[in-house]
C-alpha cells in the first residue's frame, strides 16, 4: 500500500504545448531528493485528455527511467474511459508503472452498477495496483457504499476522497475495509485533517512546489504529533489558497519558474487579473519556498 504524499506532478511543456521531457527528468529527481513518495503522471491539467497517447507514454517512459526506482511512478489513465484508457493500461504496466490512477467517470446518469464495471474492467487488465479518484461532478462518487464496492474489486488498492467534508471521512474510515485498501486525501485544504484521523496519505498538487514540508506534514501526522502536524497546516494555508486559486494550475507553473525548477520560455504563464503575483510572492516566502 502506498503512503505518504502523492504529488500530482505538473507537467513540464515547451511554447508549443509539447512536454519538456528534459525539465521532466529533472523534477522527477527534484522531488526524490525532497522524500517525495510518489508522482502521478500526466495527472495535473487533465494532461491526459490534451495530451496524444504518443506524448503520454513517452511522459510515463521518462519518468519511469528517471526515477530507477527511487520512487513510486503513477500513470494517470484520466476520466474519459475508451478504448486508449485500456490501451494506455496496458503500456503502463509494460513501461514498469507501480500504480495507475483512474478518475471515476463524470458523465452524467451514470449509474453505480455501470461504473463499478468499468472499474472493474480496468483493474482486471491493468496488472497494476489501481487507485480510484473521486470526481465530485458524479453523485454516484464517493458515498460509503460505493467505497465499499470498489474496495471488493481485486486489483483496486485505493480511494482518493476528494471532498473536503471530514464528517465524510469519518463515514469512510469507519467502513471495514481490506487490510491492503488506502484512503487518501485529495484536496491540501484539508488534507492534515483526514491524515490526522487516519487516511494513509493524500494526492497533492500543492507539493509540486513544497515536497519537503508536505512531507513533513505527513510524517508529524503519522506519528501523532497532532499539535505539530496541525501547526504546521496553519503555517501553510495560505500558500494553499494562492495556489488554488485557478484550475489550471497557472500559479504552481509561474512559482516554479520563480523557484528556478521549470524553465521561463518566450511565453511565460499569466495569471487571471483575479490573482496577484504580489500575494503569492508573499505566500511563497511566508511558506519559507525559496523564490
Amino acid at each position: 500500500m502506498l503512503k505518504g504524499i502523492i504529488i500530482d506532478l505538473i507537467t513540464p511543456t515547451h511554447v508549443n504545448g509539447a512536454p519538456d521531457y528534459e525539465t521532466l527528468e529533472t523534477l522527477v529527481d527534484w522531488h526524490v531528493d525532497n522524500a517525495s513518495h510518489a508522482l502521478i503522471v500526466g495527472s495535473a491539467n487533465h494532461q491526459a485528455e490534451i495530451l496524444n497517447i504518443e506524448e503520454r507514454t513517452e511522459l510515463l517512459r521518462r519518468a519511469i527511467w528517471q526515477a530507477d526506482q527511487r520512487i513510486s511512478i503513477i500513470a494517470d489513465l484520466g476520466d474519459k474511459v475508451n478504448e486508449q484508457t485500456f490501451e494506455y493500461a496496458n503500456i503502463a504496466d509494460e513501461c514498469g508503472a507501480s500504480a495507475l490512477l483512474i478518475s471515476i467517470p463524470a458523465a452524467a446518469g451514470l449509474s453505480q452498477s455501470r461504473m463499478l464495471e468499468t472499474i472493474r474492467e480496468i483493474a482486471n487488465l491493468a496488472k497494476r495496483p489501481l487507485l480510484v479518484r473521486a470526481n465530485l461532478d458524479n453523485p454516484n462518487v464517493g458515498s460509503s457504499n460505493t467505497v465499499t464496492e470498489l474496495a471488493r474489486i481485486s486489483g483496486v488498492s485505493g480511494f482518493v476522497d476528494s471532498s473536503a467534508n471530514t464528517e465524510h471521512s469519518q463515514e469512510l474510515l469507519s467502513l471495514k475495509l481490506p487490510s491492503g485498501f488506502g484512503l487518501y486525501a485529495g484536496h491540501d485544504a484539508s488534507a492534515c485533517q483526514q491524515i490526522l484521523m487516519g487516511y494513509n496519505g493524500s494526492v497533492s498538487i500543492v507539493a509540486n512546489v513544497n515536497p519537503a514540508q508536505m512531507q513533513k506534514l505527513f510524517n508529524l501526522a503519522q506519528a501523532g504529533d497532532r499539535a505539530g502536524a496541525l501547526a504546521l497546516d496553519r503555517h501553510l494555508q495560505a500558500l494553499y489558497a494562492a495556489l488554488l486559486e485557478d484550475p489550471n494550475s497557472t500559479p504552481l507553473k509561474w512559482a516554479l519558474i520563480e523557484m528556478g525548477c521549470i524553465p521561463e520560455g518566450e511565453h511565460p504563464p499569466s495569471l487571471s487579473q483575479a490573482s496577484d503575483y504580489s500575494a503569492l510572492r508573499r505566500a511563497l516566502r511566508a511558506a519559507q519556498v525559496s523564490i
